[in-house]
């Protein structure tokens, strides 16, 4: 599949100064694209000189340069229009032309309204054929694009295909939802059937409807806006692998949607996830994690929580693509605290940009350890945090709501009595807690039976191959892994009571970026948290174990300890922080793929083993 990329979304940047012409090619070919479609303002803005210059420096070529034209609201002006557009399109190596029957503008809008459907039709057709005509001259083909503006016929597949017949030569750049501005019910694989003898190119354009502020319009009121791929509601896949079976050589492009944290060099690995997700769907490899029913929730949870305590959530750097690329792989799960600084307010602004709050599952704690080292969790305290939570994720409820760690002092009377009633309100579906032992859940949930409320229907403890040997954070953290874990992880597994299992790799202990006989390496690449709660000798061990499996298996050790996890016996939900793409694409895929019960049960016994051999 031949692959170009559609530049315009980078033009924020330019015009902020965070990217010039240079930077632009560059992260072009970082990618390992050598192609791009440009659109004629870019030649403007970022300079036309300076485009070419850097376009012949990094080997990229313009595939096809989209310009708009006065179709409607100043057709006299049109010809000239079209013949600079394939003067720039033959100064830029370019291919192909794409011509835009208006620029969607107030002047556009208000020329249109004064036609009927039948004359839009027949001023699109007398100047598409002036246009194939002038291109003849400079061996360039015109085309157009399925039009997105819903005052237009041109939105519609039928008046695509009436025009294509009206304009002998006339090729199509199908957008794979443009269709969408019409029809929201649109089928997009019977539009590219009616249509393929004219396709010379595809926009891969993913898409969302729904009440957007800033969207394309859409008959009937919505809008649509542009997504991530496989995060909306065009079949991509389908369209693809569609079109490559009926022998299409042409050019697929990746219409890219800079995400809105993402700037200068952190396009690179923004446009890199598109091609990686793309790729897959080619082949029909695309990964989905496996999502699972957990009790109290209306929609299936993935077994994959997408941890948020991470640089790029703090930083809000490329952070949204972070986010459209786990929920394109399956994982609806985010795993949030009132401690994680801006994780909730990052994950909050995300749903509201995507609107897809009804199809994400939220888990937040409150109560955790404070800055003098004790623990709080009372009435007042979930009460205040629940409502901080709320107003910072822009939701009215949350899906898992944990208490953070446990609080002796507190009566559990009060705990529950305050949780049963948030709950009652609507704004906690479960709750659950974090860093209690199975013996005060057992005790807190004793309770709640006798006194008619609901009990905690959820648990998140550590949980994985390495042992905790120590306090990572302070304020009481539990784990149920390594020898002294044995009884409570025969309770879980007895009582199948969720368990979302935290540092479920260690905090990085897993993620092989050490091998297992480098002690003095470990130190180099684990923050002090995970050195205080892993690093020991019995757990490189540990590691050890791991490699030979992973080696055995052609798996990473990150993927060979997430599968370990996700393969218990327990009704386990693995919580792993991921801060690239390529980290989401591994756990999903070591998701897909449980351990077989003899490797996990050999590796069970090492993790139960005080002091498991090389």
């Amino acid at each position: 599949m031949k692959l170009s990329l559609m530049t315009f979304t980078m033009l924020r940047d330019c015009l902020k100064k965070y990217m010039d012409a240079d930077l632009l090619c560059k992260n072009i070919k970082d990618c390992g694209l050598d192609e791009a479609d440009m659109m004629q303002m870019e030649f403007q803005l970022y300079g036309k000189e300076k485009l070419l210059a850097a376009m012949e420096k990094y080997g990229v070529r313009c595939g096809c340069l989209i310009m708009g034209a006065s179709f409607y609201a100043n057709p006299s002006a049109v010809e000239e229009e079209v013949r600079k557009g394939l003067e720039l399109a033959r100064e830029a190596g370019a291919k192909y032309l794409m011509v835009i029957p208006g620029n969607g503008d107030e002047a556009d809008r208000k020329a249109c309204a004064r036609l009927t459907r039948q004359e839009i039709l027949d001023q699109a057709a007398v100047h598409f054929r002036k246009a194939v005509e002038l291109s003849g001259e400079y061996g360039i083909q015109v085309c157009f694009e399925n039009t997105p503006h819903a005052f237009k016929p041109l939105a519609s597949m039928e008046d695509c295909r009436t025009l294509l017949e009206m304009a002998p030569g006339l090729k199509l750049v199908f957008d794979t939802a443009n269709f969408r501005v019409a029809d929201k019910g649109n089928d997009e694989l019977a539009s590219y059937e009616a249509l393929k003898k004219w396709i010379v190119r595809y926009h891969l354009k993913e898409v969302r409807i729904d009440e957007f502020q800033n969207g394309e319009p859409c008959v009937g009121g919505k809008a649509m806006r542009a997504s991530f791929p496989g995060t909306g509601v065009i079949p991509l896949q389908e369209i693809i692998r569609a079109s490559l079976g009926d022998g299409f050589d042409g050019t697929f492009v990746i219409e890219y949607s800079a995400p809105s944290d993402t700037h200068a060099c952190g396009h690179r690995e923004a446009i890199a996830a598109y091609v990686d997700m793309l790729r897959d769907m080619e082949r029909g490899e695309r990964p989905k994690c496996p999502q699972a029913v957990f009790p109290g929730l209306k929609r299936p949870v993935s077994r994959l929580f997408f941890g948020t305590a991470t640089l790029p959530m703090a930083m809000e750097a490329n952070a949204m693509l972070l986010l459209d690329y786990a929920s394109a792989s399956g994982i609806n799960a985010f795993d949030c605290a009132r401690g994680y600084g801006r994780a909730e307010a990052v994950l909050g602004q995300w749903m509201q940009e995507r609107k897809n709050r009804r199809e994400v599952v939220i888990l937040t704690k409150c109560g955790n350890v404070g800055a003098n080292g004790k623990v709080a969790v009372n009435r007042e305290v979930i009460e205040r945090e629940l409502e901080e939570s709320l107003q910072n994720l822009q939701t009215d409820y949350i899906d898992i709501f944990l208490l953070h760690r446990d609080d002796p002092d507190t009566p559990i009377a009060e705990i529950l009595e305050t949780l049963n009633r948030v709950k009652k309100e609507g704004k906690v579906i479960v709750f659950g807690v974090s860093n209690w032992s199975h013996e005060r859940i057992r005790e807190a949930n004793a309770y709640a039976r006798e006194n008619g409320l609901e009990g905690f229907r959820v648990s998140s403890p550590n949980y994985g191959l390495a042992r905790q040997v120590a306090d990572p954070w302070g304020g009481g953290c539990v784990s149920v892994s390594g020898p002294e874990g044995r009884s409570a992880r025969e309770w879980y597994a007895k009582e199948q009571l969720p368990l979302i299992a935290y540092s479920s790799l260690g905090r990085g202990f897993f993620s092989g970026r050490f091998k297992s006989y480098d002690y003095e390496g470990a130190k180099k690449v684990l923050d002090p948290f995970a050195q205080k709660g892993y690093l020991s000798e019995d757990n490189m061990a540990r590691i050890h174990a791991l490699e030979q499996y992973a080696e055995e298996k052609n798996v990473t050790v990150a993927q060979a300890a997430l599968q370990f996890v996700l393969s218990s016996p327990m009704n386990v939900f693995a919580v792993a922080s991921m801060s690239a793409p390529k980290r989401i694409r591994e756990n999903v895929k070591a998701a897909q793929t449980p351990m077989d019960e003899e490797d996990w049960s050999r590796l069970d016994l090492i993790g139960q083993n005080d002091q498991p051999e090389f």
